[in-house]
C-alpha cells in the first residue's frame, strides 16, 4: 500500500494562535501544537489553492471515479488508499422529510450517516485519521471512547492490517455493544474511570512511554488533524447534494467534541475560497450546536460570550456522544457558530427521549444524538429562532441500533 501525503497540502497551523508549524508538513507524526501551553491545541491542515485548482483542471471537485470520500482527493491530506479501504464511507443520503416539514411548517432535510460501515459518521474521520497516521509512520493507535469512535478506529486499523487499536472506555461500558464492536474488529479494550475524560487520563498515564516513543499514536478527537479532514467530507457532500439550489438556512449538529461541526464549516470556507461554490451557494448556512442540559459546555460558553470552552461536570446523558465535558477544540466550535451567525441550544433528557420516539414513529433510523438535533430544532422553532419556511438540515450521525441494543 503506497500511502502518501497529498502534495496539495501547504502547511499545518495551530487552530488557536494561527502559528504555522515548523518543518515539512507530516514529516513526522502530527499531534497537538507545541506553541500553546501543554498539552497544546489542535492542528489544522491548509491547502495550496493553486495546486488544488491545477489538480482539478476545471472539473468538479468530486470528479474521481473511486467511490467513497476519496472522490474528494484534492482536498484530503493523504492519497493512495486502496478502494476497499473506504469505498463504503460517505455517499450518505440527504433527503427531505415531507411529514416533519408539513408538521413544523419548515423544510426539513435529514442526512443519514447511519449507512456508514460501522453505523455512524465516525467512519469519515477515522478513515482519514488512520490512513494519515499510517502514512506518517504510526505503528498502532489508541484512544479513549464512549462508543462509535472506538469501533471505527478498530475497523480501519484492521483494514490497514495494523495491530488492533487499543481502546479505553469508562468502566460502565464493559460488555456494551461498543465493547463488543471494538473487539469484533480486533481492538484491545481496556476500562478506566466513570467517563471519557477519566478514561483518557488513564490511557495517557499508562501508555505514556509508548506515546513518547511513537509506538502508539493518540487518535483522540482533535489530537491529530486527520479526523477533522475526514469529517469535512460531510460539508463537501452537502454542497454536492444541494447542487442547483440554495444551501440550507441552518445546519443543526449534535455537538460533543464538535469535529463534524468544525469540519463542515471548514469544507464550506475552503470551497468558497477556491471559487468552487455555485452561485446558489453564496449564502452559507447558520451552524447550530445542540447539547444535553446535563453536559453543555459549548452552550454555556457561547451564551456567556467566551472565546473558549470551560470544562463542566457532566451529569450523564443517554446520548453518549454528547457526554463530552471538556472540548479541546471549543474555541474552534465557538468561532464557527459566530462566523456563521449560528447559535447553541441545550435540550433536556426528556426532550431527547421524546424526539427519539418521534423519529421512530416517523420511520427515521436515528440514535439519541441525532434525536437531540430534532429536539433542538423544536426548541428553536418554538422560540421563533427559526422562521416559517426555513430550510433546515439535521445531521443524523448514527442509527437507532446502538440505543436499542443498550435498552
Amino acid at each position: 500500500m503506497a500511502l502518501q501525503i497529498n502534495p496539495n497540502v501547504s502547511r499545518l497551523r495551530c487552530s488557536w494562535s494561527g502559528q504555522e508549524l515548523p518543518g515539512t508538513p507530516f514529516s513526522s507524526r502530527v499531534g497537538l501544537c507545541r506553541c500553546c501551553p501543554a498539552p497544546g491545541r489542535p492542528v489544522v491542515v491548509e491547502y495550496d489553492a493553486a495546486k488544488v485548482l491545477t489538480d482539478l483542471c476545471g472539473t468538479p471537485l468530486a470528479r474521481r471515479d473511486g467511490a467513497g470520500i476519496w472522490r474528494y482527493a484534492p482536498l484530503l491530506p493523504v492519497l493512495g488508499v486502496p478502494e476497499e479501504y473506504a469505498a463504503d464511507v460517505g455517499h450518505t443520503p440527504t433527503v427531505r422529510h415531507a411529514r416533519l416539514s408539513r408538521e413544523l411548517g419548515i423544510e426539513v432535510f435529514l442526512k443519514n450517516e447511519g449507512t456508514s460501515p460501522s453505523g455512524s459518521f465516525k467512519d469519515r474521520g477515522l478513515a482519514v485519521g488512520v490512513a494519515l497516521g499510517r502514512a506518517c509512520g504510526a505503528r498502532r493507535f489508541c484512544l479513549p471512547t464512549q462508543g462509535n469512535a472506538g469501533v471505527a478506529a478498530c475497523l480501519f486499523s484492521a483494514r490497514l492490517g495494523m495491530p488492533g487499536c487499543q481502546v479505553w472506555m469508562p468502566e460502565g461500558f464493559k460488555d456494551s455493544v461498543y465493547h463488543r464492536g471494538c473487539e469484533f474488529f480486533g481492538g484491545e479494550v481496556r476500562f478506566a474511570g466513570p467517563n471519557i475524560a477519566a478514561a483518557g487520563r488513564a490511557m495517557r498515564e499508562r501508555v505514556a512511554h509508548q506515546l513518547s516513543t511513537g509506538e502508539y499514536v493518540d487518535i483522540s478527537t482533535f489530537f491529530e488533524p486527520g479526523r477533522l479532514e475526514g469529517k469535512k467530507t460531510m460539508g463537501l457532500e452537502i454542497a454536492e447534494q444541494f447542487a442547483g439550489r440554495c444551501l440550507p438556512d441552518l445546519i443543526v449538529y449534535p455537538t460533543g467534541g464538535g469535529t463534524g461541526l468544525v469540519g463542515i464549516w471548514k469544507a464550506f470556507t475552503e470551497l468558497s475560497a477556491l471559487g468552487l461554490f455555485e452561485r446558489h451557494h453564496a449564502r452559507l448556512p447558520r451552524m447550530v450546536a445542540v447539547q444535553s442540559v446535563n453536559c453543555d459546555p459549548v452552550v454555556q460558553a457561547f451564551h456567556k460570550g467566551l472565546d473558549h470552552v470551560l470544562p463542566v461536570s457532566s451529569r450523564g446523558t443517554i446520548a453518549d456522544g454528547l457526554d463530552v465535558p471538556a472540548a479541546i477544540m471549543g474555541h474552534g466550535i465557538l468561532r464557527v457558530l459566530r462566523e456563521s451567525g449560528g447559535t447553541a441550544v441545550a435540550v433536556s433528557e426528556e426532550a431527547i427521549r421524546t424526539a427519539f420516539a418521534r423519529y421512530g414513529e416517523s420511520g427515521v433510523p436515528a440514535g439519541y444524538e441525532s434525536a437531540a438535533t430534532l429536539a433542538g430544532l423544536l426548541a428553536l422553532r418554538e422560540t421563533g429562532e427559526i422562521a416559517d419556511g426555513a430550510v433546515v438540515l439535521l445531521l443524523n450521525t448514527g442509527s437507532q441500533l446502538v440505543p436499542l441494543a443498550k435498552s
